[in-house]
């Protein structure tokens, strides 16, 4: 069984060695993509002189703006996914030659995290653009699978050519309504937040109909406007008519093939099994206390191709079962997806 495979069954079943596999993930690492043995070697760690994940060296996001981190061929790869950017700034770049562990990521982690399983086949009401729009997008490539494998046929993307088309959304939202027909909506924060700002503008306010739920993902800080999550969770409950137990928040980034999702009313984002997860002093580099905040760091195996240990720019509290997102590290570049709908 090859180490990829290896990853998929643990990924799948949950049976086998964490700390065995990411030691081997970055044994194949280390010998396969030049930048980051160079940068290893300059921290004289090796294969050989690492006993635990933890000790693995990660590099930051940052990095993948100026290396192409990957263990293949570039001109062999079938997907490049980019960071979003909102400066002339370089993005960062994560290779695909292969999708089989980012879709098994997704087939064993989106629908549980919002409370789903596998079985449902939910109205999925997308305030994003379809990957087909934008193919350079991990999240959309996310959301529109999610559509094809789990998805009524009724369930459809809203924002097109630069604009979230909010007339047709609130068309098929009311006839939802009408008919008692349970949906999902995904998109990023400032998308729903473009979103209610239409409904008070035209004085509309939704009961979603019993079983509804919501998923949202991205920064709550745009570049000119800023909202606590308090009052985003309150928009969804007015505008919506959406209790806080059916809204869900999801955590990923370009750099990783995996995400984190938070229960409701928690605010505390949970990893899958297959993706470590600590917090970290950015001064030391080793864990910090529950209670204490830090930079999050992840350890993917799914990352298989790239390299599995990142870590963010993302401030974070080390929770008992997980990590609670603060903001962005002073200085920290704007980015994610969410921004892209600010208006």
């Amino acid at each position: 069984m090859s180490l990829m495979q290896r990853i998929q069954q643990y990924m799948e079943t949950g049976l086998g060695d964490f700390n065995e596999l990411a030691l081997a993930v970055f044994s194949y690492q280390y010998h396969h993509c030049d930048s980051y043995r160079e940068y290893c070697n300059q921290l004289h760690k090796s294969p050989d002189q690492i006993d635990t994940w933890q000790q693995i060296p990660a590099v930051s996001t940052d990095v993948f703006k100026e290396f192409d981190l990957c263990t293949l061929p570039l001109s062999t790869a079938t997907y490049v996914f980019q960071t979003s950017g909102t400066t002339q700034e370089s993005k960062g770049k994560h290779y695909y030659h292969d999708m089989t562990l980012y879709d098994t990521a997704i087939k064993n982690s989106f629908m549980s995290g919002i409370g789903l399983s596998n079985q449902d086949k939910p109205v999925f009401r997308v305030l994003t653009p379809s990957f087909v729009d934008v193919p350079t997008s991990s999240l959309f490539y996310m959301f529109q699978n999610v559509i094809e494998w789990y998805g009524q046929a009724q369930s459809q993307f809203y924002f097109h050519q630069n604009e979230l088309n909010c007339d047709a959304l609130l068309e098929d939202l009311l006839d939802d309504v009408a008919h008692y027909r349970p949906v999902v909506l995904l998109g990023t924060a400032f998308s729903f937040v473009n979103l209610c700002d239409y409904l008070k503008a035209n004085a509309v306010t939704i009961q979603l109909p019993m079983g509804s739920r919501l998923l949202e993902t991205g920064g709550l800080k745009g570049r000119a406007r800023t909202v606590t999550r308090g009052e985003l969770y309150d928009l969804f409950n007015h505008y919506l008519g959406l209790d806080l137990s059916f809204c869900f928040s999801e955590y990923g980034m370009t750099e990783l093939s995996s995400q984190c999702y938070s229960r409701p009313n928690t605010h505390v984002f949970q990893s899958p099994h297959w993706m470590q997860t600590r917090v970290i002093d950015p001064q030391s580099g080793s864990e910090v206390a529950i209670g204490d905040q830090g930079l999050v760091q992840f350890f993917d195996l799914a990352n298989y191709t790239a390299v599995s240990s990142v870590v963010t720019s993302d401030l974070a509290i080390r929770q008992d079962n997980g990590f609670e997102l603060i903001g962005r590290a002073h200085k920290a570049v704007l980015r994610g997806c969410s921004t892209l709908f600010e208006k």
